[in-house]
């Protein structure tokens, strides 16, 4: 999937002040609130809501598009993730292609921005939060200006577990070995305040593949669906976007107890 980069919307589109890149760069996640409107939202949540309801085949552990979390209170595995999804819903590839999105990213690399990966997270009610991480991982070539943009469908609150950002930590790097494994962080070891990202529906949130986050569980009674869109800059690799997927699932597959890979598929 190649990602298209009108230049002319460069002077025509721009969505960022001088203090809201200032920010990005000094803190490692800005906010940029009202970026879409509700009806496009809406369109987007009835869209994704169609095709986990429709492609209920696809949702089997054994799919590498998937991913579950375990509910807090019963323990049972829930679906949680399509990744991707753009291929599947014409309204989420039209938004990870967006040129809002793709002129705020400008502003923060200087230079054009080229869609890495993207993945719907539905988090159910009951769904456990994920562990505090960074995005990067270290795989050659992977991109060290990988950042993600995060477009609430649903509110993020602390009762829905929205994403929570450790400020500035981005400034360090990448925490953990190099050795192309993901690695979880000890928030007691980090000396910072984590900030919650709470969105309205439209808002987004970007933050650094460097900077560590994690949400907690989804205490609230509704899902809290976000659309995660990563991007890397023009200079740091091109467009990656197939050969990062066929990466990933060459990492999901080596990750698998042997005797069950040949049943791991994407589809």
């Amino acid at each position: 999937m190649t990602t298209k980069f009108n230049a002319d919307l460069d002077s025509q589109l721009k969505r960022l002040s001088q203090s809201q890149v200032e920010t990005y760069h000094e803190n490692g996640f800005v906010i940029v609130r009202n970026v879409f409107s509700s009806s496009e939202v809406y369109a987007l949540a009835d869209d994704v809501e169609q095709v986990a309801k429709q492609r209920v085949d696809l949702i089997d552990k054994c799919n590498m598009r998937v991913r579950f979390k375990h509910h807090v209170v019963t323990g049972e595995p829930v679906f949680e993730v399509f990744d991707p999804i753009a291929d599947m819903s014409m309204v989420a590839n039209d938004i990870c292609h967006d040129p809002r999105l793709f002129n705020i990213l400008h502003d923060i690399y200087g230079e054009p921005p080229e869609l890495f990966k993207e993945k719907l997270i539905y988090k159910p009610p009951g769904a456990e939060g994920a562990t505090l991480h960074q995005d990067w991982i270290g795989w050659p070539g992977f991109p060290e200006t990988f950042l993600t943009v995060l477009l609430a469908i649903d509110p993020f609150t602390a009762q829905t577990g929205a994403t929570e950002v450790y400020p500035g930590l981005h400034k360090a790097g990448y925490m953990s070995p190099r050795d192309g494994q993901h690695h979880s962080l000890v928030a007691e070891k980090l000396g910072v305040d984590p900030v919650l990202l709470e969105l309205e529906p439209g808002d987004i949130a970007i933050f650094s593949c460097f900077t560590p986050h994690c949400s907690a569980a989804n205490n609230g009674a509704t899902s809290r669906r976000g659309y995660f869109i990563s991007f890397n800059a023009r200079s740091d690799g091109g467009d990656q976007y197939l050969k990062h997927y066929q990466e990933f699932h060459a990492w999901i597959r080596s990750k698998a107890p042997e005797e069950s890979r040949d049943r791991l598929f994407f589809r």
